[in-house]
């Protein structure tokens, strides 16, 4: 539930109203009041700051004119002072400039006197709106600055319940010198795991040694593994150290696991029991403190089953199996990680609209966290910093977009049975249609469209310039 959803579930939304003109605080406070709202009204900026030092209204309504008062100071004052406060400036003057001025100080929207009641509600819950993604833009900005001083999960960002519980068992495993299986689907963050267990367990001083068994030759693996001496096959000129030996001391990380070749299994299993290697081509053998510490996608009991995987290896890396949770199970973190990954690309306030959010949040994500940040790399690119909006999401994605789409939710029909119904339209939808209507039922008449709609002239050329409109188009 959202905060404006708790606000009115909870105590209505609290209204300030400045207005020199009684006539004007009294319709507004009755309109206001039809909704259930508590509204508070004053005459001047004396009584305003009175009411600011000692309550906290959702949305404050301020006269620009205040007798030989300014409005707009107080709305740059209130801005600054209360930054997560909706603000509606409104004016008897109905001019662009003005209302650009309003803006400039802070406010979120401009309607000029006569105030429409219809065009007034609209108004404010857009401006609702508003607030609360100030306000859940401001939990994750702190939340996201936790995690970047948080040096126990490095890289990790979640405020997942999902996600919190892997970190508990993280701090759990860590400090036990037991080997570590981690599974999950590709592109979960496993790789982010194992480090960050190794950040937190007494071998953190030691080196952290990663190999990808799926992306070797099963030839070279071995070498890969254990090391070679020189001469021990053709091209082998000088000796090497193998990842086993370059672990001790530390941790060894072997991702993808359940593509490690068959012949090789048996003399993993050897170094994991006795803790000594012999390079490929060599007779000494050599001593190798280490943690192992795997990953894999694969189902790896499936895999032993199947006979692609040795039993006993199995039950000897997977002492402690930790499970890395799919990106589309833990989407209450989708903004907080947005945010990381834009951070990243050094994009601190992306501007994502709400239909590019929506359309990400009923994406499944098959690719997992993996594809999120790919997705936040390329479309940096592509929208050239500007705003992110449903198409260029669209035009990102492509065909796959409608392939991986999560399923509509079914609701009750009158018959108790369920039913898909349509997604709830979003106001922004509701609101451009409905002036496009306009617009063409008073072909391209601005003027008229504006007294039709209940809404100032000002605002309406606004809003055809702000969104491209040509006006040629409704003349005929």
């Amino acid at each position: 539930m959202t905060d404006v959803e708790q606000g009115k579930a909870q105590s209505p939304p609290k209204v300030l109203i400045v207005d020199d003109e009684p006539g004007t605080l009294q319709m507004l406070a009755h309109v206001l009041a039809g909704q259930g709202w508590d509204t508070f009204g004053v005459r001047d900026l004396s009584g305003a700051n009175s009411y600011m030092a000692t309550a906290q209204p959702h949305v404050a309504i301020v006269d620009v004119f205040l007798e030989e008062e300014n409005g707009l100071e107080f709305v740059k004052t209130l801005r600054n002072s209360h930054p997560e406060v909706g603000i509606l400036v409104i004016s008897t003057e109905d001019k662009e400039s003005l209302a650009k001025k309003a803006r400039d100080c802070g406010a979120d929207s401009f309607q000029s006197k006569p105030i429409a009641p219809n065009a007034l509600l609209f108004n404010l819950r857009k401006i609702l709106e508003l607030r609360e993604e100030r306000i859940k833009n401001q939990n994750l900005s702190e939340a996201l600055d936790r995690t970047y001083t948080n040096d126990a999960f490095p890289g990790i960002v979640s405020q997942c319940d999902l996600m919190l519980a892997v970190l508990r068992l993280i701090r759990k495993v860590s400090a036990r010198d037991l080997s570590v299986l981690v599974c999950g689907e590709s592109g979960t963050g496993k790789e982010l795991v194992a480090r960050a267990i190794h950040q937190n367990s007494t071998r953190k001083r030691g080196e952290f040694v990663e190999l990808n068994c799926a992306a070797l030759p099963p030839n070279l693996v071995e070498s890969e593994l254990f090391g070679h001496e020189k001469g021990a096959f053709t091209g082998a000129i000088a000796s090497r150290v193998g990842k086993i030996e370059q672990a001790h001391g530390g941790t060894l990380f072997l991702d993808e696991i359940g593509e490690l070749p068959l012949e090789i299994q048996p003399k993993l299993l050897r170094a994991l029991q006795e803790r000594r290697i012999t390079r490929v081509g060599g007779k000494q053998e050599i001593n190798c403190d280490f943690r192992l510490i795997t990953a894999t996608h694969r189902d790896l009991l499936g895999e032993v089953h199947g006979g692609r995987f040795r039993e006993d290896l199995f039950y000897r890396i997977a002492v402690f199996p930790v499970k890395v949770p799919p990106l589309r199970d833990r989407m209450e973190d989708l903004d907080l990680l947005l945010a990381h990954f834009f951070k990243e690309e050094g994009v601190r306030d992306p501007k994502l609209t709400r239909g590019a959010r929506d359309l990400l949040a009923a994406y499944r994500w098959p690719g997992n966290v993996r594809e999120l940040r790919n997705f936040t790399q390329a479309i940096t690119l592509l929208t050239d910093r500007g705003a992110i909006d449903e198409a260029a999401v669209r035009n990102y994605f492509g065909a796959r977009l409608t392939d991986n789409m999560a399923p509509r939710a079914s609701t009750p029909g009158s018959n108790g049975s369920y039913s898909f119904s349509r997604p709830v339209r979003r106001l922004d939808d509701l609101e451009r249609d409905e002036i496009n209507y306009a617009l063409k039922t008073y072909k391209g008449n601005v003027p008229e469209a504006a007294m039709a709609l209940g809404m100032g002239r000002a605002t309406l050329y606004k809003f055809i310039s702000k969104n491209e409109i040509d006006l040629s188009t409704f003349s005929s």
